[in-house]
């Protein structure tokens, strides 16, 4: 009977600890409806070409991937991807939501740094 009860205070146990959250994989994996702004990637291609955001203030952005390949969202000044503004890290088939800093008014390019045909505008509005 002692081994009984034991099994299942463990396995409560581990339910327990599980319901209260995981770990991180190396940045926040809130989920993309938290974020201000959300992109996803499948067929190698985003899922919007255009973001809009509001000059002067830092806003989160959700990456979604669907794919087993792995993506990132980088920010530039402008197409030549000369000048970074903001370069997040790559991830696999999951989901990260990447803090980006306020920026001021203007378009800006994002792309995906391994596949750069994916790609789009930043609009920011002030």
């Amino acid at each position: 009977m002692k081994p009984m009860r034991l099994t299942l205070l463990g396995l409560a146990l581990v339910t327990s600890l599980a319901a209260c959250g995981g770990g991180s994989t190396g940045g926040s994996t809130t989920a993309p409806d938290t974020a201000d702004v959300a992109l996803t990637s499948v067929d190698l291609a985003f899922d919007t070409s255009t973001i809009t955001v509001p000059a002067g203030e830092a806003f989160t952005l959700a990456l979604v991937n669907q794919e087993s390949m792995q993506h990132n969202v980088a920010i530039y000044t402008d197409s030549s991807a000369s000048d970074d503004l903001f370069v997040g890290e790559f991830i696999g088939e999951t989901t990260i939501v990447y803090d980006i800093p306020a920026l001021e008014p203007g378009e800006y390019f994002f792309r995906c740094d391994l596949h750069p045909g994916m790609k789009g505008t930043l609009i920011v509005e002030g």
